[in-house]
């Protein structure tokens, strides 16, 4: 019978084709047994171990107890790959092709399955390939990174993230990944290159000089600390990034990180919260604050129609605002909250658009709006409405401006067939309209007769398939910049505006219309 010890060798000497093995975060002190008895079977036999990196202490002092270890590694592949989210994947390929051949020993880092991007692509391929794998455990790197920093991984929810996944990040991608308000941990910054990466990620949601702390395993002299303090925007400017190198992100405040859409929620829960929150915030309730959604929608479509960005970006903030200060209110009276609100558009999304996130099929516009209406019948039966029993004008909104609610019911209507054949007869239909407007002898029937006028020029407008809306807002911006040059006209010949004569006015109407459309022309 074989003792303790002759079982475990003679277990180690049954070595699974592929053995993925865990060198600690540094010392060779910090080997586990059974990596280091299966490091020194290697060296007897001669078998050949693949660091996935070199750079790391354990690998020099095995070199040295262990003369006979013969080590190749995938350092050249750090220099010569160009994206973050490729390189590991071309690690696991090239060891995968190894262990199809012969077992093999692949060595990394710390402990296997933490933090390691190249051992779970590696599992995965060997998997598919029928390649047996092997763990084998060590330390791993968070361990004497909390020491250093005497933090606990458990206190406020802390957040660890390889340092080329958090690189490889899409911009869209960033606020989703990252909690600022909780501690985090990136491992592995091993270079200039990927910390500058690194430094432009974390200035999407961090102030440029909020003060992180580069943890260093090794590479370090006698007289050097191994924990760094400098601000984000050195982090690529520090010349002592290496594959054991570690940053540690202290959490914002909620008033820090001005780009998330969190910090916003907390400033609208402060605002409305009793005793100090702002007076006037807690007062508000949503019959209060409509007038408010309408304004700041109305200048949102102002800095759409100037073109302006940056404008733009200010009036979209003012309109969230309204969003979260209506679901705030709300939630303070047991309604719904915010993430009610997201839950119902983001279902909503993903329903009305299965040619996307399903498997139906539409591959021009004006298929995805029949698919459109088809949903929303059927949403409707769901709850409760009969479709057949509703009207086909139902359901526009009636906050809306005018000729908006007006296009809607016109639109509708011509698709169900009522409408003219000619536009000539629309024409005409305005001539009566205006005649009757002309013989109306009442303030009332001026106003019903008028309305009517305005009917038939919005259904002019539908006709040819233009916005009545646009087209207004456009005669309106015209009209403004008119009258402004007629009133620097009038600065310009030292003359009080309101002392031309009809003739003069129409006059110095035409030159504004004749300098807009040199303008025009000029661009």
């Amino acid at each position: 019978m074989l003792s303790t010890k002759e079982s475990f060798q003679a277990k180690l000497m049954n070595t699974p084709m592929l053995t993925i093995l865990g060198l600690g975060p540094g010392s060779i002190y910090d080997l586990t047994v059974q990596a280091h008895t299966l490091l020194t079977q290697a060296a007897e036999q001669q078998q050949i171990v693949y660091f996935r990196t070199t750079l790391h202490p354990a690998a020099a002092a095995l070199k040295q107890e262990l003369p006979e270890l013969q080590i190749r590694s995938f350092d050249h592949l750090y220099d010569e790959s160009d994206a973050w989210d490729t390189l590991y994947e071309r690690i696991a390929s090239e060891v995968c092709q190894l262990a199809a051949q012969q077992p093999i020993i692949y060595a990394v880092p710390g402990h296997p399955l933490i933090g390691e991007s190249s051992v779970q692509l590696l599992v995965q391929q060997a998997r598919e390939r029928g390649i047996t794998t092997r763990i084998v455990a060590g330390l791993s790197l968070l361990e004497p990174v909390c020491e250093l920093l005497s933090l606990d991984p458990y206190d406020r929810g802390l957040q660890i993230l390889e340092a080329t996944r958090l690189a490889a990040l899409e911009s869209n991608e960033i606020a989703g990944a990252l909690i600022p308000t909780a501690p985090l941990l990136i491992p592995q910054i091993y270079n200039r290159r990927l910390a500058s990466d690194i430094k432009l990620v974390l200035g999407e949601l961090y102030p440029d000089e909020w003060p992180v702390r580069l943890v260093r395993l090794a590479g370090l002299s006698a007289n050097e600390e191994p924990v760094l303090e400098i601000p984000l925007y050195e982090l690529d400017r520090t010349n002592v990034t290496n594959h054991l190198c570690t940053l540690y992100v202290p959490p914002v405040d909620e008033l820090t990180s001005l780009r998330l859409p969190e910090t916003l929620r907390y400033i609208t829960m402060r605002l409305r919260r009793d005793p100090d929150g702002c007076p006037w915030d807690r007062e508000q309730t949503h019959q209060s604050l409509t007038r408010y959604v309408i304004e700041e929608t109305y200048e949102v479509v102002e800095a759409l129609e100037e073109n302006d960005m940056e404008k733009l970006a200010e009036e979209l903030g003012d309109l969230l605002l309204q969003v979260y200060l209506h679901a705030e209110i709300a939630r303070q009276e047991g309604d719904f909250s915010l993430g009610d609100v997201y839950e119902q558009i983001n279902a909503k999304m993903i329903r009305r658009h299965p040619h996307v996130f399903g498997t139906a099929e539409a591959e021009t516009a004006g298929q995805v709006a029949l698919n459109w209406e088809e949903i929303k019948k059927e949403e409707k039966r769901q709850a409760g409405i009969q479709p057949e029993e509703t009207g086909l004008l139902d359901g526009v909104p009636q906050g809306m401006p005018a000729t908006m609610i007006a296009q809607k019911y016109q639109k509708r209507a011509m698709r169900a067939g009522f409408r003219y054949d000619q536009v000539d007869e629309i024409i005409t239909k305005l001539g009566t309209e205006l005649e009757e407007f002309r013989q109306a002898n009442t303030a009332e029937e001026r106003l019903d007769e008028l309305g009517d006028i305005l009917f038939v020029v919005v259904l002019l407008a539908s006709w040819f398939k233009l916005d009545a809306e646009e087209a207004l807002r456009h005669a309106n911006r015209k009209f403004k910049q008119r009258f402004q040059s007629m009133e620097r006209l009038a600065r310009e010949e030292g003359r009080d505006f309101s002392s031309y004569t009809s003739a003069e006015w129409l006059e110095r109407w035409q030159r504004a219309k004749t300098d807009e459309t040199h303008k025009s022309d000029l661009v």
